[in-house]
């Protein structure tokens, strides 16, 4: 089989000219892969050997397509921090608001609640005035009353009482004088009801307004929480766009430097032979899983796995040797990769229409897919081994349409790929 050796670069050079000069054809293009670090450095290859034509081997375009199957991860990744980040804001930003609108509530009320306690005390100072006044007045009627007239005066209290009138009207002036006393008392007596009554009402005023002003500091001390946290949050939104932006722009480069790999690649077949080494996708999209021949073929058989025992053999066995890569035989997701019965190492890729196709005897650490994971046509996916019931070092290659096995040679025949 002619084509390119995987994980070997491809020089071609023409032959001698003529007075023993030798021309070679120059073709610029990318030489080595692309690596891509998520810091967003671009690493490049080496330069071609001069008078040579160096194309990238596959294994430049599986790890090629790696960087940026890795990139595109990290890239979906952050998208999802990101969302979940703008999802967390809106909800801090919505607790902000609320906070500040209870704290705008509690302020609010506190100060009314100073407000009525002001005022309070002001009735309170008002009540104590006037119990102050009547005590002072109905002191100084009594005064009055007990002590007479002042030196030059030449009233008495009996005519103070009459009032220039006659003494049959001192008994009427003597009740009068008794009545004013009573409302005296009396205008006294509710100053002072009052008096007290406002102090109670102050007093739990200020208790109220004392737990209102706890209150307040509480809501504002919330409400500054929020505040900060949402800030906070929106900083991180801030950067987490920033590294979404630079990975998007990191991620176009590394597709437009895998695209350029590919078609180098391609161009090293077309130079080399064309396809239909392993791993070459064909114009079908489909690929040669591994290198090497048929040692056991789909069909009955005397099964070494089953103590030679005649047994169906649904697959092909394919032989080159240890440590072959094994690559998708076309487009697809793995739905399996692990250890599976006498298959050893096992993987399990499903395709479109039905379609999917296994690998067995994977050498031990060298299954580089998993599942869930999509694959394209010709990607490296393993190395073969002797795991499981095996022999030797190869690879066990089946097809599946539809729930039914089917031989792979006439199936991978009709998609322009020939095994063995």
């Amino acid at each position: 089989m002619v084509g390119v050796p995987v994980g070997k670069k491809l020089t071609i050079g023409a032959g001698s000219g003529p007075r023993g000069l030798r021309a070679r054809l120059h073709v610029p293009g990318f030489i080595a892969v692309t690596v891509l670090l998520i810091t967003g450095s671009l690493v490049a290859g080496s330069a071609p050997a001069a008078f040579a034509t160096t194309y990238p081997a596959w294994a430049d375009v599986v790890a090629a397509r790696a960087n940026a199957a890795n990139a595109k991860a990290e890239a979906a990744k952050i998208q999802a921090d990101l969302d979940g980040l703008n999802t967390q804001l809106v909800a801090a930003n919505a607790n902000a608001i609320a906070t500040g609108q209870a704290a705008a509530t509690a302020e609010q009320d506190y100060t009314l609640a100073a407000q009525k306690e002001q005022t309070l005390q002001s009735q309170e100072a008002d009540a104590a005035a006037r119990a102050a006044k009547s005590k002072q007045e109905l002191a100084g009627f009594a005064s009055q009353l007990a002590r007479g007239p002042g030196a030059g005066e030449s009233w008495s209290t009996i005519s103070l009482l009459l009032n220039g009138k006659t003494a049959g009207n001192l008994l009427n002036n003597l009740g009068a004088v008794g009545q004013i006393s009573k409302q005296e008392d009396g205008l006294l007596q509710k100053a002072l009801a009052d008096q007290n009554s406002v102090k109670q009402l102050t007093a739990l005023a200020d208790a109220q307004t004392k737990i209102l002003d706890q209150q307040k500091q509480a809501a504002d001390a919330a409400k500054a929480a929020a505040a900060a946290a949402a800030a906070k949050l929106e900083t991180q939104v801030e950067a987490a766009a920033q590294y979404e932006q630079q990975l998007t722009v990191e991620l176009a480069a590394l597709t437009t430097n895998l695209a350029m790999t590919e078609q180098q690649y391609e161009a090293g077949v077309a130079a080399s032979g064309g396809a239909g080494q392993a791993g070459v996708v064909d114009s079908q999209g489909w690929a040669l899983p591994t290198v090497g021949v048929i040692t056991s073929p789909w069909g009955y058989r005397y099964d070494p796995a089953q103590g030679y025992a005649w047994a169906f053999h649904y697959g092909d066995d394919i032989a080159h040797g240890c440590l072959q890569p094994i690559y998708a035989a076309t487009a697809g997701t793995v739905t399996y990769a692990g250890i599976y019965s006498d298959y050893g190492n096992y993987i399990t890729i499903r395709h479109a229409d039905g379609v999917s196709t296994s690998y067995g005897h994977i050498a031990n650490g060298k299954t580089f897919v998993h599942v869930g994971e999509p694959v394209v046509a010709g990607a490296n996916i393993a190395m073969t081994g002797s795991t499981g019931a095996s022999t030797g070092c190869h690879l066990y290659f089946a097809v599946n349409v539809n729930g039914s096995w089917t031989d792979p040679v006439p199936f991978m025949r009709a998609r322009g790929i020939t095994i063995g």
